[in-house]
């Protein structure tokens, strides 16, 4: 009964219908799954209503699990019209919706995802639980920060002005800018839509430095594992700080060496029994658990990276105030409760970050899980290592870095510098209305807000004073304040804060070629560290050591 013209037309109003409509996203499929699986959600609220979760104010996590312990009290498997709580705009179609046991899922699913989120931020917590404590007890108390504030601010070297803070931070970053427009108009670089810079080249090797290796190796051979062993514990007492006092026989002392070989290896205690006969694997293994305290293994290497450093020729090695940090993952056992699927060799692992200095040295290095960022941990290994010689500089990856991150170590007092992945799409971010050279337009985004540092300043500096002090460690820190605390004041703010940060680094990493040498250089440190390591550890972290591992070092309490 239709036309040609009135065929086509509606043809074609269905072919852009059908050509317009959206694929499905990968979370709303995700999100679709989960619905279908109801019963693993409940199963575990049917033990998260019980536990005593508290809030400081009204929070839609906890009335939403007052609603679901009542509906698990009456059995009931619909959810009444009458729930009116917002859990995020992702479950809102499925609550509104007409199926009442689909939306009871959906309710069920929305209160996981928002409590795992109000845990992380402490706007959720228990009051017995340590991992998960409340904001106002993770940082200073607002009592000891209104009496010491100015004790806090001078510790930190930080003006209690915030325009006082940000005034040369944004001179720094006008001569910054100029400087990458100067190398953009010399054509040492390229800008479109991104910024291009050449490849870095490779340093030629001094002719003389072969001559000056063999001079040295010719006057000290190569010297065998027990003799290395034995002149480094005459100089450093590293037997002793282990014991807590001097070896009272040659027994004890093999004792003492064969129990640092089992840690620092993937051998048994039988198996260094096997090398050393006259030893033991009972008295091994009582050895292992002796020496195994982290306080006295954490003195004993001090004292033997002080050492190493203490020679002359450590001074051409690197700079002093330079350091590198990455994790490299070690196999476990499955039966772990820490252990995590390696993602590259598709084992259960545990991550060992470690801090390397230029001049070499591992001065810290701490047992974290895998697949989570680590910037909490790189800041951490700088603020407890316990060397006489501070870090200026720290280089890292980019799971070693966020922009709260950058933030929060320029307030401690050193400079984080991470190699990003896909740097040439990477923006530069000034403040609002701030004049940009016109040939950096292209890559520039002028969305800083300096109101909200100023306006969050003081508690910026209050989470900075309470990682520094102890009160805190810098991985709960991040974990509070960092995205799981978005749309909060202090994390806006550290955010806005730390692009400022890692456009004066991008900046520097562009236009200076001596710097970005100086990073990767660093960094191969750390690598070449990781190679040896797990060309010593080849095997797997036994059962009884891994359990003893802590997620994450100890608060140093004042």
């Amino acid at each position: 009964m239709l036309t040609r013209e009135a065929l086509c037309q509606q043809l074609s109003a269905l072919a852009d219908a059908a050509l317009n409509r959206r694929a499905p996203s990968r979370a709303s499929l995700i999100r679709a799954q989960l619905l279908s699986r109801h019963r693993q959600a409940r199963a575990l609220l049917g033990r998260l209503v019980l536990l005593p979760f508290s809030a400081q104010s009204a929070h839609p996590v906890i009335e939403a699990l007052a609603v679901l312990q009542e509906l698990y009290a009456r059995k009931s498997d619909h959810l009444p019209d009458s729930i009116a709580i917002r859990l995020g705009r992702a479950w809102q179609p499925a609550l509104d919706g007409e199926d009442r046991q689909r939306a009871l899922a959906a309710f069920e699913w929305g209160t996981l995802f928002a409590l795992r989120v109000g845990l992380r931020n402490g706007s959720v917590f228990l009051e017995h639980s340590f991992a998960f404590r409340s904001q106002a007890t993770l940082l200073i108390g607002a009592s000891d920060w209104k009496a010491k504030r100015n004790h806090f601010y001078g510790h930190l070297k930080l003006p209690q002005d915030a325009q006082a803070f940000l005034k040369p931070v944004i001179a720094h970053l006008d001569e910054s800018l100029a400087r990458l427009r100067d190398a953009v108009m010399c054509g040492e670089l390229k800008i479109d839509d991104a910024i291009h810079i050449d490849p870095l080249v490779a340093s030629a090797t001094p002719a003389n430095v072969e001559t000056l290796r063999g001079a040295l190796f010719e006057r000290h051979p190569n010297g065998q594992l027990p003799e290395i062993l034995l002149e480094i514990d005459s100089a450093t007492h590293f037997s002793w700080l282990l014991l807590g006092r001097e070896p009272h026989s040659r027994s004890e002392l093999l004792l003492v060496y064969a129990a640092i070989l089992a840690h620092g290896t993937s051998m048994s205690a039988a198996d260094l029994a096997r090398m050393v006969p006259e030893l033991s694997p009972l008295a091994i293994r009582q050895m292992m658990h002796r020496v195994a305290d982290e306080r006295k293994l954490r003195h004993a290497a001090e004292a033997v990276l002080t050492f190493m450093h203490q020679h002359s020729i450590a001074q051409y090695w690197g700079r002093s105030d330079l350091a590198s940090s990455d994790m490299m993952s070690l196999e476990t056992t499955r039966s772990v409760w820490k252990a995590r699927a390696d993602p590259r060799r598709r084992t259960a692992s545990i991550g060992m970050y470690t801090h390397v200095r230029d001049r070499w040295g591992i001065f810290y290095d701490q047992p974290i899980l895998l697949n989570e960022r680590q910037a909490g941990a790189a800041i951490e290994g700088v603020i407890r290592q316990g060397g006489s010689e501070d870090v200026a500089q720290l280089a890292v990856d980019t799971h070693g870095f966020t922009d709260f991150a950058m933030s929060l170590s320029r307030l401690l007092g050193f400079d984080l510098c991470p190699r990003l992945s896909h740097l040439r799409d990477r923006r530069l971010h000034v403040p609002r209305h701030h004049n940009v050279p016109g040939e950096l337009a292209a890559v520039t985004d002028a969305d800083v807000r300096l109101s909200l540092i100023e306006s969050a300043w003081d508690e910026l500096v209050r989470i900075a004073a309470s990682v520094q002090s102890g009160q805190c460690t810098a991985v709960q820190a991040l974990s509070r304040f960092g995205v799981a605390a978005r749309g909060q004041p202090v994390y806006e703010a550290g955010m806005h804060l730390g692009r400022l940060f890692r456009t004066i680094f991008l900046i520097d990493y562009f236009t200076n070629t001596a710097f970005r040498h100086e990073m990767q250089h660093v960094l191969n440190r750390g690598e070449a560290v990781h190679i040896l390591q797990r060309a010593i550890h080849s095997g797997k972290i036994p059962i009884e050591l891994a359990r003893m591992m802590r997620r994450w070092r100890p608060c140093h309490r004042p």
